[in-house]
């Protein structure tokens, strides 16, 4: 840095001649001088905001400028490019980068990526899969604090599954992070990808099946052998797969990335080919109970219990025995596939034994819904499970019937606006611009033209357009900036990226070389173009949508990683050949895959999970936590101990909430207050600011939410076992409140807590504390007294008493217009009834009273009621989910009665022990027992001695016990039955 005159003599000398004329006759230099010394007397933390607010100023009564100058004609300082760079309107025109960096990673050497310069850093560092670096780069935006970022939206042709949260979850936690913590202006993008070989296909699959369904509604013959056909033509078509996989030998020095590829190719024919034998076996049962009737039925349930070791016959009870046998082999399937060594023998072979009987499992329980389905309706049930194959062949058939356009576009918006639903159910933030494909045809064919005219596309002999690798390359670009690799592309990676309805592969110069623009066959849409009637290609979508609405260069694009190559590539390939310049996107965002028994999440595998399904299991936050607590940018599995962890971390967070807020409302202001405990509460203060920098360091971090979660929850417990010091202890509550609010805020900008994405004023709520608090408090110390007086088993007058004084609350405790409290006035009322009630049933029932309020009426209205832990302490309320208390309590009664049911089974077995221990060497163990303990017709039977069991379980007794301590027969020594 030197002195300001040197400086903007620098500027004046690096000005071209024409251009110093202009400079002089309107008196800039002089102007330019005094913004650089007004600049440097303010120093403001961003001076390119400074002086546009200067400028702006200073311009209002002059007329409106245009908002970009005309393209570049030479590059910035060591910018990467030169023709056709757009100004991307900051403040001076042009972008400035720094030197290029070139990385490295398991010796393949990514080519080079220039660092911007111009933008704010805020410190934020980031995994930028353009350098691939194991260490983040700085994130800098293009200009000031301003962030362009288009990601790649969904293909609309089915249901989003958690494979398509896992990314779209990530980008939005990721977006909040960026605009919410450090204050980043963000202009967000996402497309909707609504023409492609998949709608397409799904679309006509659907017509034809529809019209098949309509045309043989009522012949099961003529369904069941289209059906035949179909599944030996896809079985023989998997197993021709599966031979050509396994006929495959890998050279021995061939590169691990071409050995990972087989090895998840073969994992992936193995899955679709159990899939297929699932839906094999289920086809046959449908066919068993169309010929053989209810009796086939019977026969067909017998022999699924059998097969499963399942001694019912009830195909519910039989169901519900899989799902448990399902659930605990998979948790098994998943501590096998964790601690997986493949040196060692045995765990590979423990492995396979795991994930064979777990194919047999899916193959029972297939058959057991197949035949539910066809107990009803076989030809429903024949199109309910095989009816993506019978689909298949249909459109092998007549797919080039399939020609109206209407078909393709009703299916795609379809299942775009199922994606928006799902989105909004999982809380993720609208876009700012989306944009769909089929709005943009003919700035597509513009777009190619202009690439075409460069020397860079060429046509093939189809009428495909196809973007030449080669020439490309000869133009000082580089190819698979993202996954770089000197070979050809593999035949998997290009029928990936062309999709199942490409042209002839013959007619491109390079097998690298991928459409631009696709001829239409026969079925499949079509628009006119300068090369005949056709269609986008995948790739090229992108590239327009992105450059109309964010320009010549992009600050982020993201994307899930099955998307790297060859989409990703094959974009930044078409625009940086399109723009005539070398880095399109500044940073790729790549969010880690989401996998499942070991395989990434797919819908081409079948082996996915809908939003839908999940949100009906697991609640929208559950989810985003479990996100949370997984590093973005790597894989993840998605399994019960992933959400288990959501799930308590969950807990967690919103018991402490409900304490804090139970604190505020106490009578804390009528003590002492101030730092009480010195000591503590400076360590609590210490705490809070601790949190603080390891949440902020852990944004900073490659937005290391992990981190930032484990920094959250240590607070909590640290603030919860600051609150359960005994008294006279007593705590800062505002120091407290400050804990539970910085935790709150972060919880908001990660999008955990809810109100971050509110619009306008707060609107005052029914359901708030503020609400609810009369006629709740009303409620607890109600509760707490008459419990209270039958846990002591006090006078029955007491508990009347505490009746009648709360009569009066019952009428005022809540204000007529408050829905909530209105329900909790009436929960009070109907609980101050039913004790009036019970008191006379003794303190037992008064007891189960106060139970059955808490845990079903207070539950159903929301409410959270904790019983005190200590003498002399009050219940504490607090607002909550109905439906997740609902399931709360559930899940505490089938754990009391599954332990009720262990217990007994344990009680019986110790029972059978002393029996044994009574009667061993005895030929009939029961000979030995009292004569008073026969019954009628013999001696006791085993089924005898379980009932005793079931009714009362031995006494203790020391020493060895004798059969003094077995009972008398119930009613009498000649009455049958158990004892």
């Amino acid at each position: 840095r030197g002195p300001l005159p040197r400086a903007a003599a620098t500027l004046m000398a690096s000005t071209p001649s024409a251009s110093l004329a202009y400079i002089a006759e309107h008196g800039l230099e002089e102007k330019l001088t005094a913004l650089m010394n007004l600049v440097a007397a303010d120093q403001p933390a961003d001076p390119l905001r400074y002086l546009a607010e200067k400028l702006g100023a200073k311009a209002k009564k002059s007329p409106a400028a245009p908002v970009c100058p005309p393209a570049l004609d030479e590059p910035p300082p060591n910018a990467p490019g030169a023709e056709g760079m757009v100004c991307p309107c900051n403040l001076f025109g042009s972008l400035s980068y720094g030197e290029p960096i070139i990385s490295k990673k398991d010796k393949t050497e990514h080519p080079p990526w220039y660092p911007s310069q111009a933008g704010v850093d805020v410190g934020l560092r980031v995994h930028n899969t353009l350098t691939d670096q194991s260490d983040p780069v700085p994130f800098i935006p293009g200009r000031g604090r301003r962030v362009l970022w288009y990601t790649c939206g969904p293909t609309v042709y089915d249901a989003c599954h958690m494979g398509h949260a896992r990314a779209y979850l990530t980008f939005d936690i990721l977006r909040r992070i960026i605009e919410d913590y450090f204050r980043y202006e963000v202009l967000y993008q996402i497309n909707i990808t609504d023409i492609d070989d998949k709608i397409i296909l799904r679309a006509r699959r659907n017509k034809l099946l529809a019209d098949f369904k309509a045309e043989h509604a009522a012949d099961y013959a003529a369904v069941e052998s289209a059906v035949g056909a179909s599944l030996d033509a896809k079985g023989q078509k998997l197993d021709k797969k599966m031979a050509a996989l396994a006929a495959t030998e890998l050279p021995a020095d061939a590169p691990s990335r071409e050995r990972e590829m087989h090895e998840t190719e073969k994992a992936a024919a193995a899955l679709k080919k159990r899939q297929f034998d699932d839906i094999a076996a289920s086809v046959a049962t449908i066919r068993e109970v169309a010929a053989g009737g209810g009796g086939a039925a019977s026969s067909i349930l017998e022999a699924v219990c059998s097969d499963a070791g399942v001694a019912s016959t009830s195909a519910a009870a039989l169901e519900r025995e899989l799902v448990e046998q399902t659930v605990a082999l998979n948790e098994e399937l998943e501590a096998a596939r964790d601690a997986l060594d493949k040196s060692d023998a045995a765990k590979a072979k423990r492995l396979a034994e795991l994930t064979q009987q777990a194919a047999r499992l899916g193959s029972l329980l297939a058959r057991l819904k197949a035949l539910a389905a066809a107990s009803e309706s076989p030809i429903e049930a024949l199109f309910r499970f095989a009816g993506s194959e019978l689909g298949e062949t249909l459109d092998a058939e007549k797919g080039s019937t399939v020609t109206d356009h209407q078909i393709f576009n009703a299916h795609a918006r379809f299942w775009e606006k199922a994606y928006l639903d799902d989105m909004a159910a999982l809380g993720v933030k609208d876009p700012d611009v989306m944009t769909r494909v089929t709005e943009y045809v003919p700035q597509i064919i513009e777009f190619v033209q202009k690439i075409v005219d460069k020397g860079l596309a060429y046509k093939g002999g189809s009428g495909s357009v196809y973007l030449d690798i080669d020439a490309f390359k000869t133009q000082g670009h580089h190819y698979r900036k993202l996954s770089p690799f000197s070979g050809d592309t593999s035949a998997a990676d290009m029928a990936e990226g062309e999709g199942e309805l490409a042209g002839e592969a013959a007619e491109k110069k390079n097998p690298n070389d991928f459409a631009l623009w696709k001829s239409s066959k026969p079925g499949e849409p079509a628009w006119p173009s300068p090369w005949g009637t056709g269609r986008p290609g995948w790739h090229i979508e992108c590239s327009v949508v992105a450059g109309d609405i964010l320009g010549a260069n992009m600050d982020i694009h993201a994307g899930g990683s099955d998307l790297k190559f060859p989409h990703h590539d094959n974009e930044l390939a078409q625009s940086e050949a399109y723009y005539g310049h070398h880095q399109w996107v500044n940073y790729f965002f790549h969010a880690g895959h989401l996998h499942i028994k070991g395989l990434k999440m797919s819908k081409s595998l079948k082996n996915f999970i809908t939003i839908r399904q999940a949100l009906q299991e697991h609640s929208a936050r559950q989810i985003r936590l479990m996100f949370l607590m997984q590093p973005w940018d790597r894989p993840m599995n998605f399994s019960d101990q992933t959400v288990g962890a959501a799930k308590s971390k969950e807990a967690q967070f919103k018991n402490f909430f409900g304490t804090v807020k139970a604190l505020i409302r106490s009578k804390w202001l009528d003590e002492e207050v101030g730092w009480r405990s010195r000591e503590e509460d400076r360590a609590l203060y210490d705490q809070i600011a601790d949190c603080q920098s390891k949440c902020h360091h852990g944004f900073c971090d490659n937005f290391n939410t992990p981190q930032v979660v484990d920094a959250l929850s240590s607070l909590v417990t640290y603030c919860n076992n600051y609150l359960s010091r005994p008294p006279p202890a007593a705590p800062a509550v505002y120091l407290v409140q400050k804990a539970a609010v910085y935790i709150t805020q972060i919880l908001k900008v990660v999008g955990v807590a809810e109100g971050a994405d509110d619009i306008g004023f707060p609107v005052s709520s029914a359901g708030s504390e503020a609400e609810v608090e009369g006629p709740l408090d009303a409620l607890t110390e109600f509760r707490d007294a008459v419990r209270s007086i039958a846990r002591k088993k006090g006078p029955v007058e007491e508990i009347l008493g505490a009746c009648d004084a709360v009569a009066d609350k019952v009428q005022a405790s809540a204000p007529a217009a408050a829905r909530l409290s209105d329900q909790v006035a009436k929960v009070l009322a109907d609980f101050a009834g039913a004790i009036r009630a019970a008191a006379a049933g003794g303190h037992g029932a008064v007891l189960t009273a106060c139970d059955h309020v808490r845990d079903d009426a207070l539950t159903a209205i929301g409410v959270r009621l904790e019983d005190a832990t200590r003498e002399g302490q009050s219940s504490t309320w607090k607002l909550d989910d109905p439906e997740t208390l609902m399931k709360e309590v559930a899940a505490r009664r089938a754990e009391a009665e599954e332990r009720a049911k262990q217990a007994k089974a344990k009680a019986a077995a110790k029972l059978q022990q002393e029996v044994d221990k009574l009667t061993a060497g005895s030929a009939d163990p029961f000979e030995t027992l009292k004569p008073d303990l026969q019954l009628e017709g013999g001696a006791l039977s085993q089924a005898d001695v379980e009932a005793w069991v079931g009714m009362q379980p031995p006494p203790k007794a020391k020493g060895k016990p004798t059969p003094e301590w077995l009972p008398a027969p119930r009613g009498g020594a000649g009455e049958k039955g158990p004892v």
